[in-house]
């Protein structure tokens, strides 16, 4: 039998072919994995930041501390049947600023839903809870600037320290509880992100 050498190359050639696609297949998903990954990592070094942030900030003596304070003076004038202390407007209640800038450019996204699913729970927790705060302090604050004709009796400087009380009492309870939201997802995430005063961890 002659030697064919064009036969041999109708067959290689065909082989060839299909391992150059399986050998290209096989790099574009190697690059595509490694983005993903590469990408998963970076979300959540932004949500350990922010979270981290938050928490710090939520420690400082601005915010929880100060909250704390004001439920303790307005649960006494209430508990003794005083009128308004008055402290509340004094220095007032200092909505604190939580950020949500990672929750809101990766919510939805692909990336997000790469992380474990009990994690991302973890999140939509955490930034659902600091948006009911934020719209729970600014709907009472609001509130509180509304016209009133007996702004100077008695009864409505009563009313005032029930409201302030109830307010404080729903407020503090919220940013303890974001406290623990924190711990829990900075301690999923690995970080050492830990920060602020620790004597305020226990006494939650």
């Amino acid at each position: 039998m002659k030697n064919r050498p064009w036969l041999s190359e109708l067959i290689i050639q065909p082989i060839m072919i299909v391992l150059s696609i399986l050998a290209a297949l096989a790099v574009n998903n190697w690059q595509e994995s490694h983005a993903a990954a590469k990408r998963v990592a970076e979300a959540r070094a932004a949500f350990a930041n922010e979270i981290a942030s938050n928490r710090q900030l939520l420690l400082s003596e601005t915010y929880l501390p100060h909250h704390r304070r004001l439920q303790a003076e307005y649960r006494k004038a209430l508990t003794e049947n005083l009128t308004d202390p008055g402290a509340f407007f004094e220095s007032g209640v200092h909505p604190a600023p939580l950020r949500d800038s990672a929750w809101r450019m990766l919510s939805g996204t692909a990336t997000l839903m790469q992380l474990p699913p009990e994690f991302v729970l973890a999140l939509t927790d955490i930034y659902q809870l600091q948006d009911a705060t934020q719209k729970r302090s600014e709907g009472f604050l609001t509130g509180l600037g509304a016209p009133r004709s007996d702004r100077d009796s008695p009864a409505y400087a009563k009313d005032l320290t029930r409201s302030i009380s109830f307010f404080l009492n729903d407020l503090v309870p919220a940013e303890e509880k974001l406290l623990k939201l924190y711990d829990h997802a900075l301690e999923r995430l690995g970080t050492n992100n830990l920060r602020g005063v620790e004597g305020h961890e226990r006494q939650l």
